[in-house]
């Protein structure tokens, strides 16, 4: 079960050519945090421009952000990533377009639609360890949605309509890319015990009060605050994170090769689940009787996840960087 650092992960990484946030905010600023660091001069000025005309500029992706300005760009740039999470909360600008007889909120100035778009963040590809039958993945889905953005963002024109359109593109962009990464993300585990899959770890529980997904959400962060508290720094703000994304990036360095195919990206996570998340046998446990998971497993979760979020931050840099007319 347990996870080798970088050198496995590449052979298993070239054996391929549920509704919850993926990644916490910490991991997905430190997916941000790397990709800023590997754009090009010209690609990091593009980013810059369109985040200054994204409408919620200054009151969530820039607000308290340094003066000075590149501070100030590299700070909406990982609230950008953020944001897709933030929307989906308790902002009443924003409905959930899902439910069935939802009321539409007014259309805003820069914004092309108001829906919450929480099926955007994850793709459930079925598998069964028990020969359930499975069902299809809900459309749309953090694949469909991703190919689309990168799509957009490669061929929409400069032009005032195309600048708003590119600027509301661009969070969802880095958010979803860090998405398809978080291997929970892109399946649900379908067992006799539920037969409509457990939504990416969702209905798994494996300690009171916390599902599997959770675990992974957040094994990221629970490194980075025991690497911060080794250092004797404090506090979890851009200045830590960038430090964390430094020590994550020198440890997984940057292959000589990057796929920029986001249907590869989820296909890694998806065999991710089977060879590194799903380990601990058919059970799914429950609030009061969770699952035992075994002896090593969330210190593997934390390898696995640093080297999703290396592998992400890069892979969102190259396809920026590669749609910079």
């Amino acid at each position: 079960m347990r996870f080798a650092p970088a050198v496995s992960f590449c052979v298993v990484l070239s054996l391929f050519a549920g509704p919850a946030n993926a990644w916490n905010a910490t991991g997905h600023k430190l997916v941000a945090a790397i990709a800023y660091q590997h754009l090009t001069p010209k690609a990091r000025s593009r980013v810059d421009d369109l985040l200054r005309h994204h409408p919620d500029y200054g009151t969530l992706l820039a607000k308290d952000a340094p003066s000075d300005p590149e501070g100030r760009a590299l700070a909406a740039f990982l609230n950008a990533a953020t944001w897709p999470d933030v929307i989906r909360g308790n902002d009443p600008r924003f409905y959930d377009e899902s439910r069935k007889n939802s009321n539409p909120t007014p259309l805003l100035p820069g914004f092309p639609d108001m829906g919450r778009h929480a099926g955007w963040h994850f793709i459930d590809i079925g598998f069964s360890p028990d020969a359930t039958p499975v069902e299809p993945p809900v459309v749309p889905n953090a694949l469909t949605e991703l190919r689309r953005l990168l799509r957009e963002y490669r061929t929409l024109p400069n032009s005032p309509q195309g600048l708003t359109r590119l600027a509301y593109d661009l969070p969802w962009i880095e958010h979803l890319v860090g998405d398809v990464h978080q291997p929970l993300h892109c399946t649900s585990r379908f067992t006799k015990e539920l037969p409509h899959g457990d939504a990416g770890g969702n209905r798994v529980f494996v300690s009171p009060g916390r599902n599997l997904h959770s675990l992974w959400d957040n094994a990221a962060d629970s490194r980075m605050a025991e690497s911060s508290e080794k250092s004797g720094e404090n506090g979890t703000g851009d200045k830590i994170i960038v430090k964390n994304s430094e020590r994550i990036a020198a440890q997984h360095p940057r292959p000589k090769r990057l796929s920029r195919n986001p249907k590869q990206w989820v296909e890694e996570s998806f065999n991710l689940d089977k060879s590194e998340v799903y380990t601990f046998g058919l059970e799914n446990g429950s609030r009061e009787h969770p699952v035992a998971l075994p002896a090593g497993y969330e210190e593997n979760a934390r390898r696995v996840a640093e080297v999703r979020i290396a592998w992400a931050g890069y892979r969102l840099a190259e396809v920026l960087n590669g749609s910079v007319k």
